[in-house]
């Protein structure tokens, strides 16, 4: 810390405790932890935060069981638990549907619909369509 009265966060990342100064991003923390990737691609490449504003997603992890939360967007908290692989954090996952299957329960207990699994976000669309053509 460079400044002694700054207050402090202490949280946990990939079973690691590590302490901040208060208003630290997850993505910041990890960088500090030494943590050099997020997750991997597809094809096991591995990825990080890049454009550190929300767009680019690269920055996704498992922030107290939330899947795919944006570090980059993210304050960290007292106490908080950050995975980077949100594939172990689920359930020892094997399939892209037991992720969906995952995020769809949450949303059953929350009472919403319309899970958007890839940004871990909920809505509700409707559509109406009037007259003919």
């Amino acid at each position: 810390m460079t400044n002694a009265d700054a207050a402090c966060v202490h949280l946990t990342i990939d079973s690691r405790s590590i302490e901040v100064e208060a208003g630290t991003t997850v993505a910041a923390a990890l960088v500090i932890a030494g943590v050099r990737g997020t997750r991997t691609s597809v094809s096991g490449q591995p990825r990080a935060a890049l454009c550190g504003m929300g767009v680019c997603q690269e920055c996704r992890v498992t922030i107290a069981g939330r899947v795919y939360a944006l570090a980059c967007q993210t304050l960290c908290r007292e106490g908080q638990v950050v995975c980077t692989t949100a594939w172990t954090s689920v359930r020892n996952v094997t399939d892209v549907t037991d992720v969906f299957n995952a995020a769809s329960e949450t949303s059953e207990t929350s009472g919403t619909s319309g899970t958007n699994v890839a940004s871990g976000t909920h809505a509700t669309a409707t559509t109406t369509t009037t007259g003919t053509r």
